[in-house]
């Protein structure tokens, strides 16, 4: 990690294109990079602190894990291409689903430090259930939108995509509403894996399943570095493709408000408080992204 490391800040001020043409790196991902690894580290470290302090400790496969997802989630803003980002994808859901399996909170006994109880929420079955059904689900769809646009364009690379959809757009060689349809496959199965309205009923199951200390760390720098990266790909990799998906973001995003609200006022457990305000904050700010856009 220490020669990575070395090795990537050598690099600063260029422009450069690494691994087979995988990764892109410049200034801004190195930035944003250097950023989230720091908040990454400080989570790690002020979580390690909490755990301590209410006489709580994990187990060694949830830091194993959680130290993982901090260490990899940065890389996704280094991705040149489709296929790295389903690689890197694929990764860390397989990290976050063993997190969520093995988040499971161990208390010392008053009486006696070496007797260990298990406490396992009621939802923790639940939990499992749906995590792993949208994952499976979210991933086929992502294959698909990869197979059809690489026999498609003949590459899964962001620019190149571009300036190919734009020749696409004067030559009219492709249906566009192929492509269009191809890019809502795209973007539902990536906001239904994140639990974006209004494709987050199974993130109430989630979240009524593990403790506060992952809801925490599922809250902050998982999912804020996700949505990040997906206004990111929506406005510098997909920038080309503003006019087949523009439609569909507004209409997501309008009957997404008028669902939260419906339900807003039918919260009776605070793990679905959570989940809600995590949601109406990804609303906001999805409205003004749209408004930028």
């Amino acid at each position: 990690m220490l020669l990575l490391f070395t090795s990537i800040y050598t690099i600063q001020g260029k422009n450069s294109a690494i691994w087979f043409n995988h990764f892109n790196i410049n200034n801004h991902t190195l930035n944003l990079f250097y950023l989230f690894t720091f908040l990454g580290f400080c989570l790690y470290f002020l979580i390690k602190q909490t755990t301590k302090k209410v006489n709580l400790f994990k187990s060694i496969d949830y830091l194993f894990s959680i130290n993982n997802l901090l260490v990899i989630l940065p890389y996704l803003f280094f991705v040149q291409n489709v296929f790295i980002f389903l690689f890197l994808l694929e990764l860390v859901s397989v990290l976050l689903f063993y997190k969520l399996v093995s988040s499971k909170i161990w208390f010392k006994n008053s009486t006696n430090t070496k007797q260990i109880q298990n406490n396992i929420p009621q939802n923790y079955i639940n939990m499992v259930f749906f995590q792993y059904w949208v994952t499976f689900f979210s991933t086929i769809f992502i294959i698909y939108f990869y197979i059809n646009i690489f026999y498609i364009y003949g590459t899964s690379d962001w620019f190149v995509l571009q300036f190919l959809n734009c020749l696409n757009i004067e030559n009219t060689s492709i249906s566009i509403n192929l492509i269009r349809v191809l890019l809502i496959i795209f973007l539902v199965s990536i906001f239904f894996k994140l639990g974006i309205t209004p494709f987050h009923l199974f993130k109430i199951e989630v979240y009524k399943g593990i403790p506060f200390m992952s809801i925490f760390f599922y809250t902050t720098y998982y999912f804020s570095i996700f949505f990040i990266f997906i206004l990111y790909v929506l406005s510098d990799f997909l920038a080309g493709f503003i006019i087949q998906y523009y439609l569909m973001l507004v209409f997501m995003l309008c009957f997404g408000c008028i669902y939260v609200i419906v339900l807003l006022f039918d919260v009776s457990f605070l793990k679905a408080f959570f989940t809600y305000s995590t949601i109406i904050n990804t609303i906001g700010f999805l409205m003004a992204f749209i408004a930028a856009l």
